[in-house]
């Protein structure tokens, strides 16, 4: 019996060869399992170009989108994506409800969770999600003040520290969006606090760089320690040692694009979580062979010699990923 020739897709005059949008799903997948969600991007409107009917990928495509803070295009597929029911719809619907609280869209995220309550449509392993994120959505509509002379604190840091690690970080983030003065208390006292996560401490006071605060901080990350005032930081994306590290690690990867950019993306997640630290008292060139040696474990299952250094790379990248 013959097989069912496989749909030849056309695009314009040029016919697409089959498997290529099997490839595009895959490797845009393969570059989400890596963090690399601008790559995945890519891939999935590269299928979507090629053949707006494939559904199936709104879904990624809308979280890929939010991990680059693009919300307001993230919003666009994941409305796409409940309508086409491509994912688990609770899920999205959540992924949903996030992106609008970062667009300060708070009326709109209230009025959906208490329609979806009155109709008991969350499920109930769920519930305690949707109740976060409406308690969330409420605080922020709350004490999002426009008058910037106020200085009373926005939320105190036994509230904040209340928190899971994930609503704290997601709380943090919400905060790009907003007035900031009400909140510069807590930013300060969250990067001086022993107890703080060192992903917290970093968001705290890259707001606090941002917003020009050029009061002087005492900071400690694991063996790391030292004071500083915000406003003389630079952001880890314009590090010189960072990038510096970024160069070098590139450069032996010339030939494999894959690994270049996942060491490159593990440079930057370790820049982002020790920040305002790097690596210690190593030479960008000794900490660059180090996250060469560790990509390719990672990639490839290479042996690599657990030097001090290394060992310490994997922690700190365990921890970001935990």
């Amino acid at each position: 019996m013959r097989k069912k020739p496989k749909r030849v897709i056309q695009k314009g005059n040029v016919v697409v060869f089959p498997g290529t949008l099997e490839r595009l799903h895959r490797e845009g997948k393969e570059a989400m399992e890596r963090d690399l969600h601008d790559e995945a991007i890519e891939h999935f409107e590269a299928l979507l170009d090629i053949d707006p009917e494939e559904t199936s990928i709104l879904d990624l495509l809308a979280i890929s989108l939010y991990e680059t803070k693009d919300f307001e295009r993230a919003k666009e597929y994941a409305l796409l994506a409940m309508q086409n029911q491509s994912g688990d719809y609770i899920e999205i619907l959540e992924l949903y409800l996030s992106i609008s609280i970062q667009l300060r869209q708070y009326e709109e995220v209230e009025l959906t969770i208490q329609g979806l309550m009155e109709k008991q449509m969350i499920p109930q392993d769920s519930i305690r999600k949707f109740q976060y994120l409406r308690e969330l959505n409420n605080r922020l509509a709350n004490r999002y003040i426009e008058d910037s002379t106020l200085e009373e604190p926005a939320m105190e840091l036994d509230d904040f520290l209340q928190m899971t690690a994930h609503e704290q970080q997601d709380f943090l983030l919400s905060l790009q969006n907003q007035q900031l003065k009400p909140f510069v208390p807590l930013l300060v006292e969250l990067v001086q606090y022993e107890d703080s996560l060192p992903v917290v401490k970093t968001y705290a006071l890259l707001l606090l760089q941002q917003n020009g605060v050029e009061e002087r901080l005492y900071i400690r990350k694991y063996h790391f320690e030292t004071e500083t005032i915000p406003t003389r930081l630079v952001s880890p994306e314009d590090d010189l040692f960072i990038n510096e590290v970024q160069f070098i690690a590139k450069s032996r990867f010339e030939k494999d694009p894959t690994a270049s950019e996942l060491a490159m993306n593990l440079i930057l997640k370790y820049g982002i979580m020790l920040y305002p630290f790097h690596w210690g008292p190593y030479t960008a060139e000794e900490v660059a062979e180090a996250y060469v040696a560790y990509t390719k474990h990672l990639l490839y299952g290479k042996t690599v010699d657990e030097t001090s250094l290394l060992q310490f790379i994997r922690s700190v990248d365990e921890e970001m990923d935990g």
